[in-house]
């Protein structure tokens, strides 16, 4: 061994000794050091921060307490001088501390973005949901005046049942609500958490020296991966409209006509508008089926009986404008595709006779769901939201996922195609040829509407 070598090897030892000893008698400076190496982003600016980031800029080596530091180990996370980074640090990737921070900055600039891209998110979703809770409480001030106005038309009876609707429009309209109110707190705690972590890394980028950049950037990436984890909410689906339950208005309109006799003016029959639609007379079409939904939209179903690939859905707003067309899905088997019906979600609801299937689209066209029905004729939806079908010679009751729900009853054949409705009581009315039948909720025989001759041929086709 050299005696430079021999020196060296001494030198390192007595710097070691040096560095325990200044490390022993400053323990105190260094611990009051990192114990005040924290501040929140609000007090960034404030005097007790300026100096210790003054303090910071001479900032001395730990093994003599007089060399300032240079260097930044990212292997043992330490500023060192250059005596230290040759002596001890070699093989770990030391970097200048303006380098270092530059990095890390560059790294934190990375995560910043896609969390400030949330952000943006946030406040779409927060403006939608705002939108939608105006929306719902201008149907519920709409679905009071309605209401009120039907007060005035009756007697103290009638009064009360309107009374009991009332409470219902609130409790349907708090309970959505609640979860409105609900996802805007979630989002706008969740915002903050975005917000915090944005402004603190923002100005830990733009304002934090190089070695507090350093110190502080790993509590900041931890940050930025907890709030990545956060997942937008969704708005639930059919909460842009308050629905009222019709068929309560209905029930109680019937009410006062049956107590009252003409009191209530009948508005029925009159006509209010017509609006036409566009029909080819070779090959010939007609008007199939004509239904309305909640909003008011119209759905108009065209049949042609000599090429049934012709066989379409019409969608028309309530001002009678074409808003989209529901072509045949089995245009190519020319299957007789027919029917409508709008279910609990706003779906329109069809059949195709053929390929034996109920078919389920949405408002706009897209498919939602098929599922199979023996021959169906036509469908209905009851108070249950349960699909009721005719088909050739049967009657079934399908949840509307498909699920068979009832044992089939057997319905006669008709000529022509049969048409169903189901009433506020769950009554399946059944249009046959020349004649209507009527079904209670559990699908059995009720009325028959028809000659004396059809109903004694019809009890004895039921009881055969």
């Amino acid at each position: 061994m050299t005696a430079i070598h021999q020196w060296q090897q001494n030198d390192v030892l007595t710097v070691r000794k040096v560095c325990v000893e200044i490390v022993l008698q400053n323990m105190y400076f260094i611990s009051s050091v990192v114990t005040t190496s924290c501040f929140l982003v609000d007090q960034f600016d404030n005097d007790e921060y300026v100096t210790e980031l003054r303090a910071r800029q001479n900032v001395l080596c730990d093994h003599n307490n007089k060399d300032p530091v240079e260097i930044y180990c990212p292997v043992c996370e330490k500023f060192i001088c250059a005596t230290c980074m040759f002596l001890d640090h070699q093989g770990h990737d030391c970097l200048r501390i303006n380098t270092a921070a530059n990095k890390r900055k560059k790294k934190l600039e990375l995560r910043v973005k896609p969390i400030e891209k949330k952000s943006l998110w946030y406040d779409n979703f927060k403006t939608a949901a705002e939108d939608q809770k105006l929306s719902l409480e201008a149907g519920r001030k709409n679905a009071k005046r309605q209401v009120n106005k039907l007060l005035e038309q009756v007697i103290k009876l009638a009064r009360q049942r309107a009374y009991d609707l009332l409470e219902e429009i609130d409790a349907m309209s708090n309970a959505k609500l609640d979860v409105l109110n609900g996802l805007i707190a979630t989002t706008t705690a969740e915002q903050i958490q975005l917000k915090d972590v944005v402004d603190f890394s923002r100005k830990l980028i733009h304002h934090g020296n190089d070695i507090y950049v350093l110190q502080m950037a790993s509590a900041c990436e931890e940050s930025s991966e907890s709030v990545q984890t956060l997942d937008i909410p969704t708005l639930p689906a059919a909460m842009t409209q308050l629905q009222l339950i019709t068929k309560d208005v209905e029930e109680c309109v019937t009410s006062i006509n049956s107590c009252l006799g003409n009191v209530v003016p009948a508005m029925s029959g009159r006509l209010v508008t017509t609006f036409k639609v566009e029909l080819t007379e070779s090959p010939d079409e007609l008007i199939s089926h004509v239904s309305t939904d909640a909003n008011g939209d119209f759905l108009i179903g065209i049949f042609c009986n000599k090429d049934k690939s012709r066989n379409r859905i019409h969608i028309y707003d309530s001002t009678f404008i074409l808003q989209g067309t529901i072509p045949n899905p089995r245009a190519a088997e020319k299957d007789a595709f027919a029917g409508i019906a709008i279910d609990d979600d706003g779906n329109i609801v069809t059949r195709c006779e053929l390929s034996n299937e109920i078919i389920v689209y949405t408002k706009k066209g897209d498919h939602v769901r098929t599922f199979y029905s023996e021959s169906p004729h036509a469908v209905a939806v009851n108070s249950k939201g349960h699909y009721v079908v005719a088909g050739l010679s049967t009657l079934t009751v399908h949840h509307k996922e498909g699920e068979f729900l009832q044992t089939q009853t057997p319905d006669p054949k008709n000529k022509h195609i049969k048409h169903i409705h189901c009433n506020v009581n769950d009554y399946v009315i059944v249009k046959g040829d020349d004649h209507i039948r009527v079904y209670d909720s559990t699908l059995q025989p009720e009325y028959i509407y028809a000659s004396q001759q059809y109903r004694l041929l019809f009890r004895m086709k039921l009881f055969s």
